[in-house]
């Protein structure tokens, strides 16, 4: 009787085993399909059904029909949020011309023109913001803090981490008591590498964590720190606010979804990167950020055909170094020479060319081309000049590992770890550095 229960028993326990291998399989498949302009507004796969289980749509046809109404709506409310943003800034500057002197006028174009930098991504809107904000500064200091906080924000985009680290630091002594001014110099203090300035200003603005204005940066420090669960808590909730709020622009709300995949994209959790960049695409399905997130998600899948359609979908939108990299590389994964000779060389060119702050990601691109490496070697130690962080000094230990300049790399990967940062990344090229005893060829 007694083994017959053994039996019995060890029969249930290999099949609840196989029950939670399946299950886990299922939890853990990421589905990098790339979704016609029709499923993009409804990215779920099967039949609608409502309470009762009926079907919604009765023919496939009603449901494209209704899937191409929705996302004509959804493309005619982003239009209509920019067409809001290029009015105002109309109005304004009607404003500033009928009083040329008016802090406030320049203020809120400061303000408008950074905004609009984020969701189109033009460099001369950083560089007018930036102009604004200061000319609105120099008219008025008191009660113009805001402007303060834009200024500074449109120096952190151009990557000119000192003046912004002045203006921050002028931000606080006004407020010193200001949460959200407190994150800011924080951010500024990370950027440049100050971890004890930046550990001391995250500590005091814990109690503020809710807050959106905070909640993002302290999520980072948490991240570079190694308290990922902590960093996803705050993440989390500040993404679940931001979501609710009426005042919030749709890219903000897609930015948040872009840092939420981010974070679980470096913590190895594929399938809730994918979740959180869907989410932020069916905001905003032609977001250039979330497609090209799509498309690095698709890499680190192994799934080069995913990239090569994620990134279609982001060049016809945008164009940017890093998307060509990962062209290059899934083209050359597949077996085609020639096209992943052809985005190489774009590649380079647009380098030569680059205006604006080094682009990190195309740095890396680029030292899998040996011609490439000393140029990226000399531009990622200029930067570090001014700004100190784990991945300034990640890029040049991997650009000194390229050269084969193993001693070298090993004192700037000691730097690149010394927050123990958990990123994949980072803990693969600390690997490859320190198994090294001669000069070799890696890949990325």
């Amino acid at each position: 009787m007694n083994r017959r229960l053994m039996m019995r028993s060890a029969a249930i326990a290999v099949v609840i085993a196989s029950v939670a291998v399946i299950a886990y399989q299922r939890a853990t498949v990421v589905n990098l399909d790339v979704p016609s302009a029709s499923d993009a507004a409804d990215p779920s796969s099967g039949p609608a059904r409502g309470k009762f289980g009926r079907r919604l749509f009765r023919t496939d046809t009603s449901r494209a029909l209704h899937q191409a109404a929705s996302d004509a709506a959804r493309q005619a409310a982003r239009q209509a949020e920019r067409d809001v943003r290029d009015v105002e800034i109309r109005v304004w500057n009607e404003a500033l011309a009928a009083d040329p002197v008016s802090a406030v006028a320049m203020g809120q174009l400061a303000a408008l023109h950074l905004q609009r930098a984020r969701e189109q991504g033009h460099w001369d809107d950083y560089l007018q913001a930036e102009s604004l904000a200061r000319r609105s500064l120099s008219m008025r200091t008191r009660r113009n803090a805001a402007t303060a906080v834009t200024l500074t924000n449109a120096l952190l985009a151009q990557h000119r981490f000192p003046e912004a680290l002045d203006v921050a630091r002028t931000l606080v002594s006004w407020e010193p008591e200001q949460p959200a001014y407190l994150a800011l110099l924080g951010e500024v203090s990370m950027e440049i590498g100050d971890d004890s300035t930046a550990a001391a200003l995250f500590t005091t603005v814990w109690t503020a964590r809710s807050t959106l204005s905070v909640a993002p940066r302290l999520a980072r420090w948490f991240e570079l720190t190694n308290r990922v669960e902590m960093a996803r808590r705050v993440l989390h909730a500040a993404r679940a606010e931001a979501l609710t709020r009426r005042d919030l622009s749709t890219e903000t709300k897609a930015w948040f979804h872009l840092r939420v995949g981010d974070l679980e994209l470096r913590a190895g959790r594929a399938r809730d990167a994918a979740d959180a960049f869907r989410a932020g695409l069916a905001l905003n399905d032609e977001d250039p950020r979330l497609l090209v997130a799509m498309a690095r998600l698709a890499e680190q899948q192994n799934e080069p055909k995913a990239v090569l359609a994620w990134g279609e979908r982001a060049m016809a939108v945008r164009l940017e170094p890093a998307t060509l990299g990962l062209m290059a590389n899934a083209y050359a994964q597949i077996g085609d020479s020639a096209k992943a000779s052809e985005y190489g060389q774009t590649l380079a060119l647009i380098a030569a060319a680059q205006e604006g702050p080094y682009d990190r990601a195309l740095g890396l691109y680029l030292l899998e081309q040996p011609d490439q490496v000393s140029a990226v070697l000399a531009r990622a130690q200029a930067e570090l000049t001014t700004r100190r962080d784990v991945y300034g000094y990640d890029l040049v230990a991997w650009a000194l590992y390229r050269s084969g300049r193993i001693t070298e790399a090993r004192a700037m990967m000691d730097s690149a770890m010394r927050l123990q940062t958990p990123d994949p990344m980072l803990r693969r090229h600390a690997e490859h550095i320190a198994a090294a005893s001669n000069p070799v060829s890696a890949s990325r």
